[in-house]
């Protein structure tokens, strides 16, 4: 297993289970994360139980998968590879969870995140991102828009203040649009939202993709923990992290609570 230090951040380029099972109980204050989503198949396609390649022009950036990970197993496989990484998740954070997935319409029905069978982890809340966009426009469903970023909290788990609480259960936070070479990002706005309104002091992500919780972290002067199993997005995630940390921060404390707050995400 490759390991990175770049300034407060700690990268590791393997499996996350190992990674998470190497770490101890609650030594991290929050995960924030978005696995893949299973997107590289859709259920039904040769018969009862069979599965064949996405056909969705829109969504072929997921054919390939990320990588190393085909982004394609049985749907039952992946649920439960999803709340295995889950219950470690919870095990080793301190006080949240915030765990991005997207729900999502196969075949006339809505399939949800892990059917809404979480393990041992508290759901407290689903807070939406409305990414102001979305790719499955068809006639049989309005497009969604929308991504789920649930919230498992212990029972000390607090905001940090009113104000936080004020930016409310809808961030508009749109898409990342930097040239990550990754095929879902996920915008360095989220987890930053994460750590304005949860005064985190470190933060851990096992799906770390192209970096942008790293880079959140590298803005706001918070310690952070990352793995990614493929090395081509790992070592996009160690330059973006490493040039974040080269940086002056880039907003005043609160500034991102003022926006939201003033209507400027809509």
């Amino acid at each position: 297993m490759r390991k990175e230090i770049i300034g407060d951040a700690t990268l590791y380029l393997g499996d996350c289970m190992e990674v998470m099972q190497g770490m101890g109980d609650e030594s991290v204050d929050v995960t924030v994360t978005s696995p893949p989503y299973n997107m590289g198949l859709i259920p039904g396609g040769g018969g009862k139980g069979m599965y064949k390649p996405g056909a969705n022009n829109k969504a072929g950036r997921f054919r390939d998968g990320y990588g190393i990970h085909s982004d394609a197993l049985p749907q039952s496989e992946y649920d439960q590879w999803q709340r295995e990484c889950l219950a470690q998740m919870w095990r080793i954070s301190k006080e949240a969870v915030f765990y991005n997935h997207r729900p999502r319409v196969e075949h006339g029905t809505l399939r949800t995140p892990l059917s809404f069978n979480f393990g041992e982890a508290i759901l407290r809340q689903i807070i939406i991102w409305d990414r102001g966009t979305g790719i499955d426009v068809n006639l049989r469903h309005y497009c969604t828009r929308q991504e789920w970023i649930f919230l498992f909290a212990k029972p000390t788990f607090s905001l940090a203040s009113h104000s936080a609480s004020g930016c409310g259960d809808v961030w508009r936070l749109g898409m990342e649009h930097s040239e990550t070479g990754h095929p879902a990002p996920f915008p360095v706005a989220l987890p930053e939202m994460v750590i304005q309104t949860t005064e985190a002091s470190t933060v851990f992500d096992p799906f770390m993709g192209s970096g942008s919780s790293g880079v959140a972290c590298a803005r706001r002067g918070k310690k952070f923990i990352g793995s990614e199993l493929e090395p081509k997005y790992f070592d996009i995630a160690c330059r973006r992290i490493e040039h974040a940390h080269r940086q002056a921060p880039l907003f005043e404390p609160e500034l991102i609570i003022k926006r939201e707050q003033t209507g400027l995400f809509a």
